[in-house]
C-alpha cells in the first residue's frame, strides 16, 4: 500500500464535486446575479422537498472525519425539516425544526432552529463524551449546496468542510426499520482487531469510533473513515491501495468485508471458532427454592467448554444476541493480561460436562433468564463458539417454608429508604432497596443499599432478631421492639471489583460534640444499625444507629473497594447517577414499604413524621477518618 497513491486519489476525488454547478452554463449571463441566486435557491428547495420519503444522508462530522460517518434521514417540507438518526436508541425518534436556503458564495442550506438529533453532532459538549469538551464532534448545521438533482444532493459542511451525500429514500422504506438495521450493523460488524488485505498483502489496522488507522509501515499510518451500510461499510471517499480502488464493502460470513465489485481487497477480522455443541438447559422445580435456583445443563459433548450466566429478563430482551455475547465474553476476558494462563482461567470460570449452575438469593419480583453458550480458548482469550441457549424462570413467596415467622416476612419486599442527613451536603438522601430472604427467620439480603455503584451489584447482609430490648444511651433512643432487622460487622468479602479488589463494608459514626464523621471497619459483631417496624402503621419502619461509645453513634454503612488484600487502605467508590461523591447518608433512616413479600403494592405509603426523622443532626464538619483501623482516602 503506497501512501502517495492513497493520498493522491483522495485529493483527486474532491475536485469532481467542486465542478458541480447549480446553473446551466448557457444561462449564466441571461440573468442578474440576484436573479440567478434566487433561481438556484428555488431549484434547490424544489429538489429538497420533492423526495416524498425524504433523503438518506451520509453524515461525516469533524474536519478530520475522526468519528467516521452516521446514517441520518432528512425530510424537507414547507420550510421544515424532519430528522431521524441511527444514534437514537429508539429508531422511530424524529425531530422537526425550521430550515432555510440562504446565500454565501453560493446557495446555503441552514438549520434555523434547534434540532436535538443534529445537535448531537454539533454541540460543543457531546452527550456521549465524543470529541473535546469545547468542540464536541464539530458537525455541521449549515451547508453549501454543491449539487442538486432528483437522484443526488451533495452538500459541503461550512464548519467541517466535509461532503454530505444525500440520496432519496425509497417510497416503501420504513425509516425506523432502516435505521435499526444501520444501528444493528454497527454492533454486529464491530471487532477487536482488523487487517486490510490487498492483493494478498496484509496491513494491520485498528478501529477508533468509525475510522480505521492502517499501518503502512513503521513510520506511516493512514486513516480511513467509513460509514456502516445495510450490507457492510463504505469509506468516506474511495481509496487506492496497491493499484486497487475501493470504497464499498460487503460483510461476508459474519467476520470479514469484501470489496463490493469483486476486487482483491478485503478487511479481515479473526475467523470465529464455531462448534456443533448443543445444550439442554432446564430449571427443575426441585431445584427452585426461596433463596437459590439450580439450572441444569446437559451438553451434547463433555469435551468442550461452555458458560452459564443468569440475568434479568428485561436485560436479556433489551440486547440482541451478538451484543449480549460481546458483553458476556468481554466480561470473561476483562482481567486477562499478558502472561496469564488462559487455560487455567477458562477451567476455573467455564464448565464442561453435565453441571448445575446455582444462582443464590433471587428476587421474588423479577423474571430471570439463564443463558448458556459454548466457549473456547483462542489466541490468549476466551471466545464464544455457539449461539445462546436460554431458559426463563422466576421465584415467588410461595416458596417460603411454612415455618416462616410473620415478623420476619414483613421485612421482605421493596422499600424506599430516606436518610436524615448526609455527610457532604447535610441533606436527606433517598434510595430504593429490595429486601430478599437470606436464611428464613435468620438473615436477609438487601440489594440497592446506599449511594455507591456497588449497592446495585452486591447484596448487603442483614439479620433478623425476634426481640430487641431497645437502647436509651443513644442520641436518639431506640424503642423496644419485636422482629427487628439489623446490620452487623461480618468482615467478609462481598466480591471483587474488576475481579481484583475486595469489596467490603465500612460503618460511619458521628461525634455529636463536633459533628465529625468517621468511616471505619469494625470487628464487633453486635447490632450496629437497627430497623424497628412501626406496628401502628403498616409498611413503615425506622432504622436507628446504636451507641459506639460515649458521645458517638453509628449513623450509616456503605460498600467500599479495598485497594489491597488487607484492611488498611480503601478507596471511596464511584456513586450511582444522581448522587454526590462521598455524600454518604446519615441515619436514622425512614423506611417506607412499596411492595410486600407477596408482591402486593402498598397503597398510600407515605413517610410519617417521627422524632427520629426530624431530630437535628450536626452538619458535616470533616472527611472520613479512622478509628479501629487506619484508613487512607484516594
Amino acid at each position: 500500500m503506497k501512501k502517495s497513491t492513497i493520498i493522491t486519489l483522495l485529493l483527486l476525488a474532491v475536485p469532481t464535486l467542486l465542478t458541480s454547478c447549480l446553473f446551466d452554463e448557457e444561462d449564466l449571463f441571461d440573468k442578474s446575479a440576484s436573479e440567478r441566486i434566487e433561481a438556484a435557491k428555488q431549484e434547490a428547495k424544489t429538489i429538497l422537498e420533492s423526495a416524498e420519503n425524504g433523503w438518506h444522508v451520509r453524515y461525516f462530522p469533524s474536519p478530520t472525519q475522526e468519528f467516521g460517518g452516521y446514517n441520518l434521514f432528512f425530510k424537507f417540507s414547507d420550510g421544515k425539516v424532519t430528522v431521524a438518526s441511527e444514534i437514537e436508541r429508539d429508531p422511530s425518534t424524529t425531530e422537526t425544526s425550521l430550515y432555510s436556503l440562504g446565500e454565501d458564495l453560493g446557495v446555503t442550506l441552514n438549520f434555523d432552529t434547534k434540532n436535538a438529533l443534529i445537535n448531537y453532532f454539533v454541540h460543543p459538549r457531546n452527550p456521549d463524551g465524543l470529541g473535546s469538551s469545547y468542540k464536541g464532534m464539530e458537525g455541521d448545521y449549515k451547508f453549501t449546496v454543491m449539487e442538486t438533482s432528483a437522484e443526488q444532493v451533495i452538500l459541503r459542511g461550512i464548519i467541517s468542510g466535509n461532503y454530505y451525500v444525500m440520496t432519496p429514500v425509497a417510497a416503501e422504506t420504513d425509516w425506523a426499520s432502516e435505521l435499526e438495521t444501520y444501528r444493528n450493523n454497527s454492533e454486529d460488524m464491530a471487532f477487536s482487531t482488523y487487517s486490510f488485505v490487498v492483493n494478498g498483502k496484509a496491513y494491520p489496522a485498528t478501529l477508533t469510533n468509525r475510522r480505521f488507522a492502517v499501518k503502512i509501515d513503521n513510520e506511516t499510518t493512514f486513516y480511513v473513515p467509513f460509514i456502516y451500510t445495510k450490507t457492510g461499510l463504505s469509506f468516506y471517499m474511495p481509496i487506492e491501495a496497491d493499484g486497487v480502488t475501493a470504497q464499498d464493502f460487503d460483510f461476508v460470513d459474519g467476520y470479514y468485508f469484501a470489496e463490493a465489485n469483486g476486487a482483491d481487497f478485503k478487511i479481515m477480522t479473526p475467523e470465529p471458532i464455531r462448534s456443533d455443541i448443543t445444550f439442554q438447559a432446564s430449571v427443575p422445580d426441585a431445584k427452585r427454592t426461596y433463596n437459590q435456583v439450580g439450572i441444569d445443563v446437559i451438553p451434547s459433548t463433555d469435551e468442550e467448554y461452555y458458560y452459564v450466566e443468569v440475568m434479568l429478563k428485561s436485560e436479556f430482551e433489551s440486547l440482541r444476541e451478538k451484543k449480549l455475547l460481546q458483553k458476556l465474553i468481554g466480561a470473561l476476558n476483562q482481567n486477562i493480561g499478558a502472561g496469564d494462563d488462559v487455560e487455567a482461567i477458562a477451567a476455573a470460570r467455564l464448565m464442561k460436562g453435565t453441571q448445575t449452575y446455582t444462582m443464590k438469593y433471587p428476587s421474588f419480583y423479577d423474571e430471570y433468564v439463564a443463558v448458556v453458550f459454548g466457549c473456547a480458548v483462542s489466541n490468549g482469550f476466551i471466545v464464544s463458539t455457539t449461539a445462546i441457549t436460554s431458559v426463563p424462570f422466576s421465584v415467588d413467596s410461595s416458596l417460603l417454608p411454612s415455618n416462616t415467622d410473620a415478623l420476619y416476612k414483613r421485612w421482605l419486599g421493596k422499600w424506599r429508604v430516606t436518610s436524615t442527613s448526609s455527610q457532604e451536603n447535610g441533606k436527606p438522601v433517598t434510595f430504593d432497596v429490595l429486601v430478599k430472604p437470606g436464611t428464613v427467620n435468620s438473615s436477609y439480603m438487601i440489594r440497592g443499599w446506599g449511594i455507591t455503584i456497588y449497592g446495585d451489584m452486591y447484596d448487603l447482609r442483614a439479620y433478623y432478631q425476634a426481640s430487641f430490648s431497645g437502647a436509651t444511651n443513644t442520641a436518639i433512643p431506640i424503642p423496644k421492639s419485636t422482629g427487628i432487622l439489623y446490620t452487623k460487622a461480618d468482615n467478609e468479602e462481598y466480591g471483587k471489583a474488576d475481579g481484583i479488589y475486595p469489596i467490603r463494608t465500612r460503618y460511619s459514626r458521628i461525634f455529636f460534640d463536633t459533628g465529625v464523621y468517621y468511616s471505619f471497619t469494625t470487628t464487633q459483631t453486635s447490632p450496629k444499625l437497627v430497623g424497628v417496624y412501626d406496628t401502628a402503621q403498616n409498611g413503615q419502619a425506622t432504622m436507628y444507629g446504636v451507641r459506639f461509645n460515649t458521645g458517638t453513634d453509628y449513623v450509616g454503612i456503605e460498600f467500599f473497594r479495598w485497594t489491597e488484600d488487607s484492611k488498611s487502605y480503601y478507596t471511596s467508590p464511584a456513586v450511582r447517577p444522581g448522587y454526590t461523591a462521598k455524600d454518604f447518608p446519615v441515619g436514622p433512616f425512614t423506611w417506607v414499604q412499596l411492595v410486600d413479600a407477596d408482591g402486593n403494592e402498598i397503597s398510600g405509603a407515605e413517610p410519617r413524621t417521627t422524632a427520629a426523622t426530624t431530630a437535628a443532626m450536626p452538619g458535616p464538619a470533616a472527611k472520613a477518618g479512622d478509628s479501629e483501623t487506619a484508613a487512607a482516602w484516594e
